[in-house]
């Protein structure tokens, strides 16, 4: 009998899930735990020992990338859930790990799981390890993102981007070692490309680098302090999420 844990923020896709597990795989899979709250994860895996860990790929508190980073003895498989086609899911392939795309199938989820009772748990231990090497190496290299003016392209290093600010169809990006530059492009398509590279949206008009973010004040629905000196709004649905990431920096 295989031991699992569901980590998925969204409270529908844990549900459908386990029913799916308890339904199709009683036999030889055993739900010991399913939870909303990534930050909890680590406790459930050293209370219950599992063999497998369903993992959503992003979450806003904590990505499942992060949770695995911060676990100093992995010994299970997990199999990565996702509704997106993520920037991770190349280095899962690449260390041939699993990933299940949203909304999950049946057969896809069998495959998975027939995977998992033929590989040992110590192999599993060991793709992971390779697969978080993969992603930050990734991460560590630097990228480059394209960026529109009237007349040219400019290649620019996402490592130089220290926010962005929203201005209706226009979007203001601002350096650490040139001026700052306006641009007709959305927030929400900088969003797109930026955040793979660690940046995060914590207001309806601002896109930080968390790299860059040097402070932290704690009035009102709060604010950062970026290279600079330049002080960004967080929108009060976003603090949790933007104090959870900056204290997994």
């Amino acid at each position: 009998m295989l031991k699992c844990i569901i980590i998925d923020d969204e409270q529908p896709c844990v549900d459908t899930l386990q029913i799916m597990l308890q339904k199709k795989f009683h036999d030889h899979v055993e739900v010991l735990a399913a939870t909303t709250q990534p930050q909890m994860a680590a406790i459930l895996i050293a209370e219950l020992a599992p063999d497998i860990l369903f993992l959503d790929v992003e979450m806003p508190q904590m990505t499942g990338i992060q949770l695995l980073e911060s676990l100093t003895d992995i010994r299970f498989q997990v199999i990565f859930t996702t509704a997106h086609q993520h920037y991770a899911l190349q280095a899962i392939k690449l260390n041939a790990l699993d990933y299940l795309m949203k909304p999950i199938s049946i057969e896809e989820l069998s495959i998975a799981i027939k995977k998992c009772e033929t590989r040992r748990n110590q192999q599993g231990s060991e793709l992971i390890t390779s697969f978080l090497k993969e992603i930050k190496s990734n991460n560590a290299s630097v990228k480059k993102i394209p960026i529109p003016s009237e007349n040219a392209i400019q290649f620019v290093p996402v490592n130089e981007i220290v926010r962005i600010e929203s201005q209706s169809n226009y979007s203001t990006i601002y350096f650490t070692s040139r001026s700052k530059l306006l641009v007709a492009k959305t927030l929400k398509e900088f969003e797109d490309q930026l955040i793979p590279f660690n940046f995060l949206r914590v207001h309806h008009s601002h896109l930080i680098n968390l790299e860059h973010v040097i402070g932290y004040k704690n009035l009102d629905g709060g604010y950062v302090i970026m290279y600079g000196n330049d002080t960004v709004e967080i929108s009060r649905r976003k603090k949790q999420e933007v104090l959870a990431r900056l204290n997994s920096i």
